[in-house]
C-alpha cells in the first residue's frame, strides 16, 4: 500500500558526508536583481544519478513546487494528487521521479549548494544593491574594484545588509568587512530553482562525466 503524502515540504536534504565537489563558477549565481560568481558545492550522488537518467538541471518553477509537496522516496498515490500536479509529475523528465498506474515517487533532490555569492563591481551602490538580491539564497561579498576613499564611512551599510567587503589588492583582494552567516529561513521553489540554475551553470564548466 502507498503511503499518504507528507504535508511538510521535504527539500530532498541528505547526511552531510555525501561527496561534494566545489568549484567558483563565474556568473554562477543568477536571480531577477542581478547575476554574480557562486561558490557552488555539487552533490557528487545526485550528478551522478542524473548523469545516468540523461538529465541536468531542473528549472521549472512549477515543477520544482509541486515536488516540494512529496515526500523523498515515498510513494503517493495519485489519487491524493490534484489533477494539475498530477499532470505535471507525468510530464516531468524522467529522472525526476518514479511512475506507476498506482502512484508517483519523488527521486530528485538539489544538485547542488552555493556556499557563497561573489559580487563584482567598481561602483560601491550598484554593488551592494546588487549582492543584496542574493540575500534569501546564499552569504554574499562584494567585491570592488576601485574601492572608494571613504569606505571606512559608508561600510556600516554592507554590515547592516550581512554583506560582506572585499577590495582589490593586486593580484589578490583584502577582507575589509567579513560576511554575515547565511541561514536558511524557509524552503521555497525559488531557492530549489537558484540551486539547479547554479548547477545548470557548473554542467557548463566541468569536464564531461567520464
Amino acid at each position: 500500500m502507498l503511503d499518504q503524502p507528507m504535508l511538510l515540504p521535504d527539500l530532498g536534504h541528505l547526511p552531510g558526508d555525501r561527496p561534494t565537489s566545489v568549484a567558483l563558477v563565474a556568473a554562477g549565481a543568477q536571480v531577477a536583481g542581478g547575476v554574480g560568481d557562486a561558490l557552488v558545492e555539487v552533490d557528487e550522488q545526485e550528478h551522478s544519478r542524473r548523469v545516468a537518467s540523461g538529465l541536468d538541471a531542473v528549472t521549472s518553477l512549477g515543477l520544482l513546487d509541486r515536488l516540494l509537496g512529496l515526500p523523498l522516496g515515498e510513494w503517493v498515490r495519485w489519487n491524493d494528487l490534484s489533477s494539475e500536479d498530477a499532470h505535471q509529475l507525468q510530464m516531468a523528465p524522467v529522472g525526476v521521479a518514479d511512475q506507476s498506474p498506482q502512484g508517483v515517487r519523488r527521486t530528485l533532490v538539489p544538485p547542488a549548494t552555493v556556499a557563497l555569492v561573489v559580487v563584482r563591481s567598481s561602483s560601491w551602490r550598484r554593488g551592494l544593491r546588487r549582492a543584496s538580491t542574493f540575500e534569501p539564497f546564499a552569504q554574499r561579498v562584494l567585491v570592488l574594484n576601485n574601492p572608494r576613499r571613504d569606505l571606512d564611512s559608508v561600510i556600516w551599510e554592507a554590515d547592516v545588509l550581512g554583506v560582506g567587503v572585499w577590495v582589490q589588492a593586486g593580484s589578490g583582494v583584502e577582507e575589509v568587512l567579513a560576511p554575515a552567516t547565511w541561514r536558511q529561513r524557509y524552503v521555497k521553489a525559488a531557492g530549489w530553482r537558484f540551486r539547479e540554475r547554479a548547477y545548470r551553470s557548473w554542467l557548463s564548466t566541468a569536464p564531461p562525466a567520464g
